[in-house]
């Protein structure tokens, strides 16, 4: 019977904890991560069904102020854009009725998918709220938007321009 080395086990579990990241952030240059969420308005929309246009994935939460700041830039950009690009929201509330209540508070004629577990948000590790992707045709993520400030909707404006082209 062969004696396992003590100092082997920890050594090995050490290894895979530093081969395995805690965090694995979506970042730019990769593919965006695959949805299929429900909307306030009914249907599920699945992010693969919008390969081949440019898409902003925006998630927010009711009770994140710059998400109320955000939001109605976001919907007069969308209503700008036109057919150029489409502008997901997804909102991470438990509770539909705070997504439900905001989006009406504020005018939205965005879609609002609704994320309520916040396995999608887990998985692209919000890194602050609210967190935006700019993804191309392809399913590519080429722009991380974390928080909001002013001006942020020019940026999104010239970076989704850029990609549309």
């Amino acid at each position: 019977m062969s004696r396992l080395n003590p100092l082997v086990l920890p050594a090995a579990a050490l290894a895979l904890l530093v081969a395995t990241p805690a965090s694995a952030k979506v970042q730019k240059g990769q593919k965006a991560p695959g949805f299929s969420l429900p909307s306030l308005r009914g249907p599920n929309v699945a992010l693969a069904s919008l390969v081949g246009r440019v898409v902003v994935v925006d998630f927010w939460a009711q009770w994140c102020e710059p998400c109320k700041r955000e939001l109605p830039e976001l919907d007069k950009l969308a209503k700008e854009l036109g057919g150029r690009a489409t502008i997901v929201t997804v909102n991470i509330d438990k509770d539909r009725g705070n997504a439900q209540k905001l989006a009406t508070q504020l005018g939205l004629s965005l879609d609002v998918l609704l994320d309520p577990s916040g396995s999608i948000a887990a998985t692209y590790d919000l890194p602050k709220m609210p967190s935006s992707y700019v993804i191309d045709k392809k399913g590519i993520v080429r722009f991380v938007h974390e928080g909001y400030e002013n001006g942020d909707i020019a940026r999104f404006k010239r970076e989704v321009s850029e990609l549309a082209k």
